[in-house]
Formats: C-alpha cells, structure tokens, sequence
C-alpha cells in the first residue's frame, strides 16, 4: 500500500508539472505565448532587423575619414580620399600647401602634425591647418607648415587628418 501511494504521488507530481500554467510559475513571472510560434517568428525578425547594419549606411559611413602623408617638397607619399591628378599644390621653400581631396570637405575636422614621411628620421616644427582659405574650392585643406620656433615658414613633411560627419 505504501508503495502503491508512493507511485501514485509520483504520477501527480509529474502532472503537475508538465502542465504548462503549473511548470511556469506564477503569472506574473511567466512570458506570454500569446498569438503562439507565428508571433515568436515575429518577434525574433523584428529584433534581428534591429541588430542588422544595412549595407547603405555603412557604404556612407565608409569614406568619412580621408587622410594624406605629403613629403616636404610636397608629394603625397600615400592616402586615402585625395585626388589622384595633382593632390598638393605647393611652392618650393613656401611652408604652404593646399591639399585636395575627391569631396567637399568644408564641413569635416581637420587634423595635421608634423610627421616623418618614410625616412624613420623624427622631424621638429610646428603646423597649421584650415579649410580653403579662400572658400573657392570645398575640397581643399590649407596646410602650413613652420620651424620648430614657429616664426618661420618651413618646408616640412606631414600627416593630415580630415574627418567628415
């Protein structure tokens, strides 16, 4: 008898908790099934849609960051964004240079330092950088680049750095 209450016990227990109200808890604790496997799918989609970067924005985001290492005497050593047909235009002992790029940059941050273009030799100076002076033309940067007094226009090399919205 004992046995036989024990075995029954058992197979309610079991009942009970493969009920579905029962196994999940409370009502306030359990998630809804409501509208069942079509509504998950759903779900499911709609989140995954919010995680998925589209393949047009990061088409517009790709190009944002242009950049130029440009030699002393004002040759581009490497880039990214600058125009292939004359990139810098540059007078010999000016200090001055004015970089293009392949977009309108006027609306971008502007960064330059002074930098070492391939000689591993450290250069000092000081540098300066600013939109189109003249406003003439969008897609250039404006570089000068000083002795390391900063009094004196000196022919330096460079990295410049220009970052669009």
């Amino acid at each position: 008898m004992k046995q036989s209450i024990s075995i029954l016990g058992g197979l309610l227990l079991a009942a009970m908790l493969s009920s579905p109200t029962l196994a999940a808890g409370p009502a306030h604790k359990r998630e809804s099934q409501k509208g069942g496997l079509p509504a998950l799918e759903d779900r499911v989609e709609a989140d995954e849609a919010l995680i998925t970067t589209p393949e047009s924005e990061v088409a517009t985001l790709q190009g944002q960051n242009n950049w130029a290492v440009v030699k002393a005497d004002g040759t581009v050593d490497r880039s990214k964004g600058v125009v292939a047909v004359a990139p810098v235009e540059h007078t010999a002992l000016s200090g001055q240079y004015e970089v293009t790029f392949t977009k309108d940059v006027s609306g971008c941050a502007y960064e330059a330092t002074i930098g070492d273009a391939g000689t591993a030799v450290p250069v000092q100076g000081q540098i300066s950088v600013s939109g189109d002076t003249d406003g003439a033309q969008p897609n250039d940067v404006f570089v000068q680049t000083f002795d390391k007094t900063g009094t004196t226009l000196t022919d330096l090399p460079f990295h410049l750095y220009v970052s669009c919205p």
